[in-house]
């Protein structure tokens, strides 16, 4: 995988439309040109153009074959010449990408685009199609869920509580490669069993203050490399950190600094000890444990919690 970060060229795809259809609310579609102009997915399309010359494209209504049918444990199966990867967050099926003409590729070369696409698009997808369904759930007046507009943190839904609870309201994860952060901080929010799970920098427009960060009890708020947060994105974080509160967020917050790297940097005392006292050296574990659950469980949830 490390070979990806080299790959430049934007590959064109066909894209029709994004439906809801795990019984969240009523269905709704993401507008063709949202995903396409995210970067996440023209990211996907560069990368997978570039090393492996293969074209991709979306269906959201999965089609029920024989191939399907046997291959619901797989990561990917092959359907023709097309290799078929059914994307699947938190029990949303969230449709496939098919890799035209992908299964002639070998199966190292067919286990890295799986990668490729798990990290980059799926958590996307489920982040979009989770803000339409809210969206649209809100627009009828049925219910109260979590949405974040485009100008103001709305007010949010209050689901049951998180059956695990962590110790910390941000856990640092440190690895020098992105695509390992990313997949750890999945983990971790999978197992804290919140509603929403965002990168900080999708959201940071319409956070006005600390206290709307408070409102934000049931979602995991990921920061991709912390420094690269602007002045007044770590200011604000350093506020919400001070409130000393158990509501908000939880944070998983990547980078690559190591504890005395951290130390020297001129962040708040508070920031620094808090980044500190959780801190998930992911490198040094293997890489066939990093998300294990009961290394986890160990290192970052009430155990009274785990144990019940």
């Amino acid at each position: 995988m490390k070979n990806l970060v080299k790959i430049k060229t934007i590959l064109g795809t066909k894209i029709e439309y994004l439906s809801l259809g795990n019984g969240v609310g009523p269905q709704c579609g993401v507008k063709m040109t949202d995903l396409m102009k995210d970067q996440a997915w023209q990211k996907a399309n560069n990368l997978i153009q570039e090393k492996y010359g293969k074209t991709l494209s979306y269906r959201s209504l999965k089609l029920i074959t024989e191939a399907s049918k046997n291959q619901k444990s797989e990561q990917f199966y092959t359907a023709g010449d097309d290799l078929i990867i059914p994307l699947k967050l938190k029990n949303f099926d969230l449709g496939d990408v098919v890799v035209g003409r992908g299964s002639f590729l070998d199966q190292q070369q067919k286990a890295e685009i799986v990668d490729l696409i798990k990290f980059l698009v799926e958590p996307k997808l489920y982040s979009l199609q989770l803000k339409k369904s809210e969206e649209n759930l809100l627009n009828i007046s049925t219910t109260k869920l979590s949405l974040v507009d485009s100008s103001r943190v709305v007010e949010l839904y209050q689901s049951e509580k998180a059956k695990k609870q962590t110790l910390s309201q941000i856990i640092l994860l440190k690895s020098h490669t992105e695509m390992t952060r990313n997949k750890v901080a999945l983990k971790i929010h999978e197992m804290t069993e919140r509603n929403l799970f965002v990168h900080l920098d999708d959201i940071i427009a319409s956070l006005s203050s600390k206290e709307d960060l408070k409102t934000l009890n049931d979602v995991t708020i990921y920061i991709q490399d912390v420094q690269l947060l602007s002045k007044d994105t770590l200011n604000l974080l350093q506020e919400f950190l001070e409130l000393n509160t158990t509501d908000g967020p939880l944070f998983l917050v990547g980078s690559s600094l190591s504890m005395e790297a951290i130390e020297s940097q001129d962040w708040s005392p508070i920031l620094k000890k808090d980044l500190m006292g959780f801190y998930f050296d992911i490198d040094r574990v293997p890489l066939s444990q990093q998300t294990s659950e009961e290394i986890l469980e160990l290192l970052f949830f009430q155990l009274d919690e785990v144990l019940s």
